[in-house]
Protein backbone atom coordinates (compact mmCIF):
# COMPACT_ATOMS: atom_id res chain seq x y z
CA UNK A 1 0.00 0.00 0.00
CA UNK A 2 1.68 3.47 -1.52
CA UNK A 3 0.77 5.70 2.21
CA UNK A 4 0.89 9.89 1.59
CA UNK A 5 0.94 11.48 5.31
CA UNK A 6 0.98 15.18 5.58
CA UNK A 7 1.73 16.51 9.03
CA UNK A 8 3.72 19.78 9.44
CA UNK A 9 4.88 20.99 12.76
CA UNK A 10 8.00 21.65 14.48
CA UNK A 11 10.47 19.24 15.85
CA UNK A 12 8.55 17.76 18.32
CA UNK A 13 5.67 17.51 16.79
CA UNK A 14 7.49 15.52 13.72
CA UNK A 15 9.14 13.04 16.19
CA UNK A 16 6.27 12.38 18.13
CA UNK A 17 5.30 11.09 14.85
CA UNK A 18 8.07 8.90 15.30
CA UNK A 19 6.78 6.04 17.24
CA UNK A 20 3.69 5.43 14.46
CA UNK A 21 5.96 5.61 11.68
CA UNK A 22 8.22 3.30 13.39
CA UNK A 23 5.28 0.44 14.06
CA UNK A 24 4.30 0.78 10.48
CA UNK A 25 7.91 0.57 8.73
CA UNK A 26 7.95 -2.28 6.47
CA UNK A 27 4.27 -3.01 6.34
CA UNK A 28 3.16 0.34 3.91
CA UNK A 29 5.32 2.28 1.95
CA UNK A 30 4.99 5.80 3.56
CA UNK A 31 5.67 9.46 1.38
CA UNK A 32 5.66 11.53 4.74
CA UNK A 33 4.96 15.72 4.33
CA UNK A 34 6.19 17.89 6.80
CA UNK A 35 8.78 20.53 8.01
CA UNK A 36 12.49 20.87 8.58
CA UNK A 37 14.64 20.41 11.06
CA UNK A 38 11.97 16.93 11.94
CA UNK A 39 11.77 15.24 8.85
CA UNK A 40 15.36 14.68 9.09
CA UNK A 41 14.65 13.03 12.44
CA UNK A 42 12.53 10.39 10.82
CA UNK A 43 13.81 9.99 6.97
CA UNK A 44 14.57 6.31 7.97
CA UNK A 45 11.54 5.44 8.85
CA UNK A 46 9.35 6.41 6.01
CA UNK A 47 9.76 5.89 2.17
CA UNK A 48 10.58 9.53 1.29
CA UNK A 49 10.17 12.44 3.19
CA UNK A 50 9.15 16.02 1.44
CA UNK A 51 9.33 19.20 2.92
CA UNK A 52 5.76 20.85 2.59
CA UNK A 53 7.14 24.32 1.98
CA UNK A 54 8.91 23.17 -1.41
CA UNK A 55 7.30 23.77 -4.85
CA UNK A 56 3.60 22.30 -5.58
CA UNK A 57 2.56 21.55 -2.18
CA UNK A 58 0.93 25.26 -2.10
CA UNK A 59 -1.71 23.92 -3.99
CA UNK A 60 -3.35 21.96 -0.87
CA UNK A 61 -4.56 25.41 0.42
CA UNK A 62 -6.25 26.79 -3.07
CA UNK A 63 -9.67 28.12 -2.73
CA UNK A 64 -10.42 27.99 -6.10
CA UNK A 65 -11.28 25.19 -8.01
CA UNK A 66 -7.76 23.52 -9.88
CA UNK A 67 -8.06 24.41 -13.81
CA UNK A 68 -8.01 21.79 -16.38
CA UNK A 69 -4.79 20.44 -16.97
CA UNK A 70 -3.35 22.28 -13.70
CA UNK A 71 0.30 20.97 -12.11
CA UNK A 72 0.14 17.81 -9.80
CA UNK A 73 1.36 17.40 -6.37
CA UNK A 74 5.05 16.31 -5.99
CA UNK A 75 3.36 12.68 -5.37
CA UNK A 76 0.97 11.78 -7.93
CA UNK A 77 -0.88 8.70 -6.69
CA UNK A 78 -1.43 6.96 -3.14
CA UNK A 79 -3.93 4.08 -1.60
CA UNK A 80 -4.49 6.14 1.06
CA UNK A 81 -3.89 9.87 2.21
CA UNK A 82 -3.93 11.00 5.91
CA UNK A 83 -3.51 14.85 6.89
CA UNK A 84 -3.28 16.55 10.01
CA UNK A 85 -4.77 20.25 9.44
CA UNK A 86 -6.98 22.42 11.31
CA UNK A 87 -9.21 22.54 8.18
CA UNK A 88 -12.60 24.09 9.51
CA UNK A 89 -14.05 25.00 5.81
CA UNK A 90 -13.23 21.46 4.33
CA UNK A 91 -10.64 23.39 1.59
CA UNK A 92 -8.08 20.70 2.37
CA UNK A 93 -10.42 16.97 2.31
CA UNK A 94 -11.68 18.71 -0.53
CA UNK A 95 -8.42 18.94 -2.63
CA UNK A 96 -6.74 16.26 -1.45
CA UNK A 97 -10.01 14.48 -2.76
CA UNK A 98 -9.80 16.19 -6.03
CA UNK A 99 -5.71 15.18 -6.38
CA UNK A 100 -6.88 11.52 -5.37
CA UNK A 101 -9.83 10.59 -6.97
CA UNK A 102 -9.07 6.73 -6.60
CA UNK A 103 -7.59 7.08 -2.57
CA UNK A 104 -8.94 7.25 0.82
CA UNK A 105 -8.77 10.40 2.41
CA UNK A 106 -8.50 10.85 5.85
CA UNK A 107 -8.19 14.98 7.30
CA UNK A 108 -7.59 15.15 11.17
CA UNK A 109 -7.06 17.87 13.54
CA UNK A 110 -3.17 17.83 14.36
CA UNK A 111 -3.85 17.75 17.72
CA UNK A 112 -6.02 16.14 20.49
CA UNK A 113 -8.43 18.77 21.73
CA UNK A 114 -6.45 20.02 25.02
CA UNK A 115 -9.11 18.62 27.72
CA UNK A 116 -8.69 15.25 26.20
CA UNK A 117 -5.78 14.04 28.26
CA UNK A 118 -4.01 11.50 25.77
CA UNK A 119 -0.41 11.79 24.63
CA UNK A 120 -0.22 13.46 21.28
CA UNK A 121 1.59 10.35 20.48
CA UNK A 122 -0.67 8.02 21.15
CA UNK A 123 -3.56 10.27 19.30
CA UNK A 124 -1.69 10.17 16.21
CA UNK A 125 -1.44 6.33 16.31
CA UNK A 126 -5.11 6.24 16.82
CA UNK A 127 -5.74 8.30 14.37
CA UNK A 128 -3.93 6.28 11.59
CA UNK A 129 -5.58 2.87 13.19
CA UNK A 130 -9.21 4.79 12.63
CA UNK A 131 -7.77 4.91 8.88
CA UNK A 132 -7.46 1.53 8.34
CA UNK A 133 -3.83 1.51 8.98
CA UNK A 134 -2.62 -1.87 10.60
CA UNK A 135 -1.01 -0.60 14.21
CA UNK A 136 -1.99 -0.60 17.98
CA UNK A 137 -1.78 2.59 19.61
CA UNK A 138 -0.29 0.74 23.16
CA UNK A 139 2.01 -1.26 22.02
CA UNK A 140 3.15 2.01 19.68
CA UNK A 141 3.43 3.43 23.20
CA UNK A 142 5.01 0.49 25.04
CA UNK A 143 7.74 0.36 22.39
CA UNK A 144 8.52 4.02 22.43
CA UNK A 145 8.99 3.75 25.95
CA UNK A 146 11.08 0.97 26.63
CA UNK A 147 13.35 1.22 23.82
CA UNK A 148 15.39 3.91 21.68
CA UNK A 149 13.23 5.00 18.46
CA UNK A 150 16.75 7.00 17.05
CA UNK A 151 20.07 5.30 17.30
CA UNK A 152 23.30 7.20 17.86
CA UNK A 153 26.38 7.81 15.48
CA UNK A 154 28.46 4.55 16.26
CA UNK A 155 31.00 7.38 17.54
CA UNK A 156 29.14 8.36 20.44
CA UNK A 157 28.71 4.73 22.16
CA UNK A 158 31.07 6.41 25.42
CA UNK A 159 29.10 8.73 27.76
CA UNK A 160 31.35 11.34 28.55
CA UNK A 161 29.57 14.54 28.74
CA UNK A 162 26.28 16.46 30.88
CA UNK A 163 24.39 18.18 28.29
CA UNK A 164 22.21 21.35 29.57
CA UNK A 165 19.50 22.64 27.05
CA UNK A 166 17.96 25.93 28.96
CA UNK A 167 15.94 27.25 25.94
CA UNK A 168 13.05 25.99 23.96
CA UNK A 169 11.33 27.74 20.78
CA UNK A 170 8.41 29.15 23.39
CA UNK A 171 9.65 31.51 26.08
CA UNK A 172 6.64 30.35 28.57
CA UNK A 173 8.31 27.43 28.78
CA UNK A 174 11.49 28.47 30.11
CA UNK A 175 13.42 28.63 33.30
CA UNK A 176 15.40 32.03 33.69
CA UNK A 177 19.56 31.73 33.32
CA UNK A 178 19.70 32.28 36.84
CA UNK A 179 17.90 29.09 37.58
CA UNK A 180 20.38 27.10 34.93
CA UNK A 181 23.24 28.84 36.68
CA UNK A 182 22.36 27.32 40.02
CA UNK A 183 21.93 23.71 37.96
CA UNK A 184 24.59 23.47 36.51
CA UNK A 185 26.88 24.80 40.06
CA UNK A 186 25.20 22.06 41.64
CA UNK A 187 26.16 19.39 38.47
CA UNK A 188 29.93 20.96 39.04
CA UNK A 189 29.81 20.14 42.60
CA UNK A 190 29.12 16.78 42.78
CA UNK A 191 31.86 14.13 43.01
CA UNK A 192 29.93 11.70 40.72
CA UNK A 193 29.85 14.78 37.70
CA UNK A 194 33.88 14.93 37.62
CA UNK A 195 33.94 12.85 35.10
CA UNK A 196 31.70 14.67 32.74
CA UNK A 197 32.30 16.85 30.24
CA UNK A 198 29.49 19.97 30.72
CA UNK A 199 27.92 20.93 27.45
CA UNK A 200 25.87 23.60 27.10
CA UNK A 201 23.08 23.74 24.04
CA UNK A 202 21.95 26.63 22.69
CA UNK A 203 19.27 26.79 19.48
CA UNK A 204 18.29 29.79 17.56
CA UNK A 205 15.97 31.03 20.16
CA UNK A 206 18.89 31.04 23.23
CA UNK A 207 21.67 32.77 20.54
CA UNK A 208 21.40 35.95 22.72
CA UNK A 209 21.72 34.35 25.99
CA UNK A 210 25.17 32.98 24.88
CA UNK A 211 27.81 35.65 25.96
CA UNK A 212 25.66 35.65 29.64
CA UNK A 213 26.53 31.74 29.67
CA UNK A 214 30.12 32.43 28.47
CA UNK A 215 30.15 34.92 31.17
CA UNK A 216 29.99 31.98 33.83
CA UNK A 217 31.69 29.22 32.87
CA UNK A 218 34.02 27.96 35.18
CA UNK A 219 37.86 28.73 34.19
CA UNK A 220 38.55 25.51 36.43
CA UNK A 221 36.08 23.52 34.36
CA UNK A 222 35.21 25.09 31.12
CA UNK A 223 32.13 24.18 30.09
CA UNK A 224 31.91 23.84 25.87
CA UNK A 225 29.22 25.70 24.04
CA UNK A 226 26.92 24.24 21.39
CA UNK A 227 25.54 26.82 19.29
CA UNK A 228 23.06 25.31 16.59
CA UNK A 229 24.70 22.08 15.81
CA UNK A 230 23.76 20.90 13.02
CA UNK A 231 21.74 16.95 12.72
CA UNK A 232 24.84 14.61 12.98
CA UNK A 233 26.94 16.82 15.66
CA UNK A 234 23.38 16.67 17.88
CA UNK A 235 22.95 13.65 17.57
CA UNK A 236 27.01 12.69 18.47
CA UNK A 237 26.16 15.14 21.54
CA UNK A 238 23.29 13.18 22.92
CA UNK A 239 24.49 10.28 21.91
CA UNK A 240 27.69 10.89 23.88
CA UNK A 241 25.71 12.16 27.25
CA UNK A 242 25.65 10.77 30.35
CA UNK A 243 22.78 13.16 31.32
CA UNK A 244 20.44 15.48 29.33
CA UNK A 245 18.37 18.08 31.11
CA UNK A 246 16.10 20.47 29.25
CA UNK A 247 12.71 22.20 29.06
CA UNK A 248 9.32 21.06 26.74
CA UNK A 249 11.71 21.37 23.74
CA UNK A 250 11.78 19.97 20.55
CA UNK A 251 15.62 18.72 22.09
CA UNK A 252 14.07 16.94 24.68
CA UNK A 253 12.01 14.54 22.56
CA UNK A 254 15.50 13.63 20.62
CA UNK A 255 17.14 12.90 24.10
CA UNK A 256 14.35 10.84 25.27
CA UNK A 257 13.78 9.04 22.28
CA UNK A 258 17.52 8.47 21.37
CA UNK A 259 17.88 6.64 24.91
CA UNK A 260 19.77 9.14 26.49
CA UNK A 261 18.83 9.24 30.50
CA UNK A 262 16.66 12.90 30.80
CA UNK A 263 15.45 14.79 32.84
CA UNK A 264 12.46 16.97 31.22
CA UNK A 265 11.11 20.58 33.07
CA UNK A 266 7.63 21.01 32.52
CA UNK A 267 6.09 24.35 33.23
CA UNK A 268 3.34 25.46 31.06
CA UNK A 269 2.80 22.57 28.90
CA UNK A 270 0.83 19.22 30.18
CA UNK A 271 3.45 15.86 30.62
CA UNK A 272 0.31 13.90 29.54
CA UNK A 273 -0.02 14.94 26.62
CA UNK A 274 3.68 16.49 25.67
CA UNK A 275 5.92 14.58 27.59
CA UNK A 276 8.92 13.02 25.92
CA UNK A 277 9.01 9.44 25.52
CA UNK A 278 11.75 6.92 25.59
CA UNK A 279 13.50 4.73 28.31
CA UNK A 280 15.21 6.83 30.60
CA UNK A 281 13.16 9.77 30.73
CA UNK A 282 11.91 11.83 33.92
CA UNK A 283 9.48 14.49 33.48
CA UNK A 284 9.51 17.26 36.28
CA UNK A 285 6.02 18.94 37.05
CA UNK A 286 3.77 21.00 39.21
CA UNK A 287 6.15 22.47 42.04
CA UNK A 288 5.05 25.44 44.85
CA UNK A 289 8.41 27.20 44.80
CA UNK A 290 12.05 27.79 43.36
CA UNK A 291 13.30 25.87 46.00
CA UNK A 292 11.02 22.88 45.72
CA UNK A 293 11.89 22.52 41.52
CA UNK A 294 15.64 23.33 42.35
CA UNK A 295 15.64 20.05 45.21
CA UNK A 296 13.27 18.25 42.77
CA UNK A 297 16.04 18.58 40.00
CA UNK A 298 18.81 18.08 41.92
CA UNK A 299 16.83 14.55 43.08
CA UNK A 300 16.21 13.67 39.32
CA UNK A 301 20.17 14.44 38.77
CA UNK A 302 21.58 12.53 40.98
CA UNK A 303 19.19 9.17 40.23
CA UNK A 304 19.38 9.43 36.25
CA UNK A 305 23.11 9.79 36.50
CA UNK A 306 23.57 6.61 38.01
CA UNK A 307 21.56 5.07 34.40
CA UNK A 308 24.32 3.48 32.09
CA UNK A 309 24.40 4.43 28.58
Amino acid sequence: MKLLMIRPGALGDTLLMLPALTELRGKTTIYFVGRQPGLDYISDAVFRAMDLERAGWHRLFLEQPFPSGSSPLPVSDADRVLAFFKDEEGIILQNLKRFFPKAEVFVFPSFPPKFQRIHVARYLAECLASAGLPLNSHAVMDEAAGSPLISAPCSSRKRDCVVFHPGSGDLKKNHSTEFWLHIFQFCSGTDRFSQFKPTLLLGPAEISQKAFFESWTDVQRPMKILLCPKKEHLLRVLGSAALYLGHDSGITHLSGLMGTPTVALFKETDPVQWGPLGPHVQIIHRWKTDRKLLELVKTAVSTMASVEG
